[in-house]
């Protein structure tokens, strides 16, 4: 047997080397994607001005705190992604643009905090209106976040979960 074991060995050790690599590759990601948590509302902010990790880190804890666990993943995950640029003002902030219209186009956020609803409006061909936008300084739970400046609102072809969320925060 032994001997078998040596010859066998020494004629399939690099096949048996890379099944058992591809393997432990395979074993290693199906356990990180068992463990990772996907999102289950995603938000964003469009605003020239810089907000700080802290800042971000409240505003998804609010949100996370009032949402529902939508994926059956057992926790309820925000992404917040920041657009840093002036809506309406031109040569300004291009690639936040370019990364808020990819957003857009791939229906990726549901809802939007920005300084002027309006223009936000008019500069996103009415995916979300103005009149539907949301004072953050009327809203209790997001105040001392830092943005009590901005407006909070819903994309208008948003799925109900956001419209829900809304109704969570002002309520």
């Amino acid at each position: 047997m032994k001997k078998w074991l040596q010859n066998f060995w020494y004629y399939y050790k690099i096949p048996v080397i890379v099944v058992l690599a591809v393997l432990a590759v395979g074993i290693y990601y199906f356990l990180i994607q068992r463990q990772s948590v996907e999102s289950d509302y995603h938000a964003a902010i469009v605003s020239p001005r810089d907000f700080s990790e802290e800042q971000l880190e409240r505003i998804k804890s609010v949100l996370e705190g009032i949402g529902k666990d939508q994926n059956g993943d057992g926790t309820t995950a925000v992404q917040l992604r920041v657009f840093r640029f002036a809506i309406g003002e031109d040569g300004q902030g291009m690639n936040a643009a370019a990364a808020l219209d990819a957003d857009l186009i791939g229906k990726e956020s549901g809802l939007f905090f920005t300084e002027d609803p309006r223009k936000f409006e008019q500069s996103t061909n009415g995916i979300g209106k103005a009149s539907e936008a949301i004072p953050v300084s009327g809203i209790p739970l997001l105040s001392g976040c830092g943005i009590d400046d901005l407006y909070l609102l819903a994309r208008t072809d948003a799925e109900e979960k956001y419209a829900q969320l809304i109704s969570a925060l002002v309520d």
